[in-house]
């Protein structure tokens, strides 16, 4: 069984939002920002929101529609409220990976 690239797209994405919500924790707690609790805050978010893009990545293998959807809602949840510069690289994935799942033909 091959892995599509909507699937692929979604677990980048999903993973690299993990890993952002590391390294926001990572950043709070040593200290380096002023807000604690708004850091805090923003790397819970961003865990959830990376792994609902793997879970949407997981779905996509069964129902693209759903998985896509998934996909596509955290990465525009993600943009909105993490318009930071490490929050690209796993919003655009997610969201192209949605667009790709949602537009799939099969």
């Amino acid at each position: 069984m091959s892995i599509k690239v909507e699937t692929a797209l979604g677990f980048l994405g999903g993973s690299l939002g993990v890993i952002t919500s590391l390294v926001i924790f990572y950043d709070t707690i040593f200290a380096l920002t002023d807000s604690l609790l708004a850091m805090i805050f923003f790397g819970l978010i961003s865990l959830i929101v990376g792994l609902v893009g793997i879970a949407g990545g997981n779905i996509a293998r069964t129902d693209m529609k759903k998985g896509g959807k998934l996909m596509l809602v955290s990465g525009i949840i993600g943009f909105g409220l993490f318009f930071w510069i490490w929050w690209i690289n796993p919003g655009a994935s997610l969201t192209v990976g949605g667009i790709l799942a949602i537009w799939d033909k099969d």
